[in-house]
């Protein structure tokens, strides 16, 4: 099973529901939508019919990517701008910007960044609102491309009309990617907007400017997660610190037990080509490896030629790197109970080889927290809402499924894992470990964690062997698993012995193991017999 989850953006190259159930079915965990381009019945109606195609079939978020403070050209009235050039910057000059607030920083020595900097202007003075500048990278300028201005805090609300817009408009997306985060006042401001229409959604910060990696602690602690946003982040600060920077983001959000999403180029060839470079293919590995819960494709998807090819290669190179993840070290996972309790199931997980761990969990909070430790064994996570299983569609190696409202504990895990087992998630014989909380009513509280086998426990004492087996049980007749009280002697052509004698020679035991039969000793006075199975290494009888 992939761990590592899929983004991908909808749009005129992924319309149709033909496009968006073959991009489901190759493996897309949340789809966005970007409120930068096309109008908002456009997105709604992508919003719908993604809800509609993938409802019966597993659970996909909803992104809405809201544009934030960006900036942008609003008027070109020079197409193409060479090395060299002079040109004007301001109303009325060669080149304007969206936001009239951007003229009052620039100054003298202002570097302007155009389209994710691949046109550079240098600003050498400034007459009133007029700036002039010279180009020392140029291109061809249009309106609606992005304009950055390094090092510079330009003073725009974070809350824009058209993000207003947007918001009202479509209240049931599972998470706001707010863009040009500059500080937790911006989400904070953004969490009061969403209050005030009736809005529940996580926050995911897009951090792509100098001043949301400089304030990225504060941030973390009242966001949801955070989005690596390389374009407009390569054009604020030197594109040498990049990597460096995206590995402390990566873990630092981790740290917090919070979602990471690594974005932009992703993929970019393959918004023409059929196949990536190798340089991508390591990219996409090496970011995984950092500790990225989820990569996004933009332009891939939204506006390639090979949308869904480009699906397929994220999730096989994904798969492949993730062979290569490691556990992470719990000694930097101390916190609150929730985050205690949920370090001593991934403890317990490794401790006793479980097969997978089972969470229950009514808000995804503990899943969350399990998830961080990057296991090696799957996570899957019950629940009884349905915002929550599409929310932890973006956390690492969690599968969701829906169960019936749970109060307590035993009853909602034998509930949990007949449905895990109806739906292949977990079989007989798997060995669990169990996460949940109680008392009921209080999401996010994780506080009891125990080990479950899945099917009937017969019985447990001391293993010997290697290998699980079935077959009847009995201790008058000639069967595959013969039990007796006490071993006295070698016991020819069986495939296993149950002892029930707690007093028996270890030695002989483990000879017979090595010839390859499985045996359990010192399981007490237990009636034992018919089908059953025998896990040595475990020292289980189940059926």
């Amino acid at each position: 099973m992939r761990k590592t989850k899929i983004i991908a953006t909808l749009g005129p190259a992924v319309s149709s529901e033909e496009k968006i159930e073959s991009l489901i079915k190759e493996g897309v965990d949340v789809f966005r939508l970007n409120a930068a381009h096309g109008h908002v019945e456009e997105h709604v109606e992508l919003m719908n019919k993604a809800r509609k195609i993938s409802k019966g079939k597993r659970a996909v978020g909803i992104m809405l990517d809201i544009k934030g403070p960006e900036m942008r050209v609003s008027e070109a009235r020079i197409r193409f701008a060479k090395d060299g050039d002079e040109v004007t910057v301001g109303m009325g000059g060669d080149i304007e910007i969206n936001r009239p607030e951007a003229y009052g920083v620039i100054r003298e020595g202002t570097r302007l960044l155009i389209h994710d900097g691949d046109i550079e202007i240098k600003i050498l003075k400034k007459r009133g609102e007029l700036a002039y500048g010279k180009v020392v990278r140029g291109g061809i300028i249009a309106p609606h491309m992005g304009v950055n201005i390094p090092g510079a805090h330009v003073p725009i609300e974070y809350i824009q009309k058209r993000d207003l817009e947007f918001m009202e408009n479509m209240k049931d997306v599972d998470f706001i990617a707010a863009s040009f985060v500059r500080s937790a006042g911006d989400i904070i401001s953004l969490r009061k907007e969403m209050k005030r229409m009736g809005m529940d959604a996580k926050i995911i910060a897009k951090i792509e400017n100098g001043e949301g990696v400089e304030n990225i602690d504060a941030i973390l602690e009242v966001s949801d997660g955070i989005m690596v946003a390389r374009g407009d982040l390569g054009t604020e600060i030197p594109v040498e610190n990049l990597p460096a920077i995206q590995k402390e983001l990566v873990r630092k959000a981790m740290g917090h037990g919070k979602p990471s999403i690594i974005a932009t180029q992703i993929l970019e060839t393959m918004i023409r080509n059929p196949q990536p470079t190798r340089a991508e293919v390591s990219d996409i590995a090496n970011s995984i490896l950092d500790g990225a819960d989820a990569l996004m494709l933009s332009g891939e998807t939204a506006i390639g030629k090979y949308p869904v090819e480009a699906v397929k290669v994220l999730a096989k190179v994904a798969e492949k790197a993730e062979e290569m993840v490691t556990h992470r070290n719990l000694e930097e996972l101390r916190g609150t109970i929730s985050e205690c309790v949920s370090n001593a199931a991934v403890l317990l997980a490794k401790e006793v080889n479980a097969d997978a761990i089972l969470v229950l969990t009514r808000s995804g909070k503990t899943a969350r927290l399990i998830s961080r430790h990057r296991i090696p064994m799957p996570v899957i996570a019950a629940t009884y809402s349905e915002r929550t299983l599409r929310e932890m569609s973006l956390f690492w190696g969690v599968k969701g499924f829906m169960v019936e409202k749970f109060d307590y504990a035993d009853d909602a895990v034998k509930k949990a894992i007949n449905t895990a087992e109806s739906l292949k998630m977990v079989k007989r014989g798997d060995l669990l470990v169990v996460a949940g909380g109680e008392p009921s009513g209080i999401p996010g509280t994780t506080n009891f964690v125990w080990v479950q086998l899945v099917g009937e426990l017969i019985a447990r004492g001391e293993g010997y062997g290697e290998q699980k087996i079935r077959g009847r049980a009995c201790s008058d007749g000639p069967c595959e698993i013969i039990v007796v009280d006490e071993l006295t002697e070698e016991i020819k052509n069986a495939k296993g012995i149950i002892v029930k004698s707690r007093i028996y020679d270890p030695e002989l035991l483990k000879e017979l193991a090595s010839g390859g039969i499985a045996i359990v000793a010192g399981v007490g006075d237990v009636k034992i017999e018919g089908e059953i199975n025998i896990d040595p290494v475990r020292g289980l009888i189940w059926r």
